[in-house]
């Protein structure tokens, strides 16, 4: 059996920093004015698009938001 080793904070710290759209505060709304939004997705879309949110930095919903206006300016 091996032995225990005994572990110290720094075992416990986090050993990358987390992305930064992952520590950011809540945008200047608060969350009692937003409203929310749900369905679902296929997983493989799903999983591109946080990839995509992530690699640019964003959270969801600023993609997703970004991604709308996109479209509704190029349908005009």
């Amino acid at each position: 059996m091996a032995k225990p080793v005994p572990l110290t904070g720094g075992d416990l710290a986090p050993k990358t920093r987390p992305p930064q759209a992952a520590t950011r505060q809540r945008g200047a709304k608060p969350s009692a004015d937003l409203v929310p939004l749900n369905f679902r997705m296929p997983p493989d879309f799903v999983r591109a698009f946080k990839q995509a949110a992530l690699d640019r930095n964003l959270k969801l919903n600023e993609l997703l938001k970004t991604c709308f206006h996109e479209f509704v300016k190029d349908s005009k």
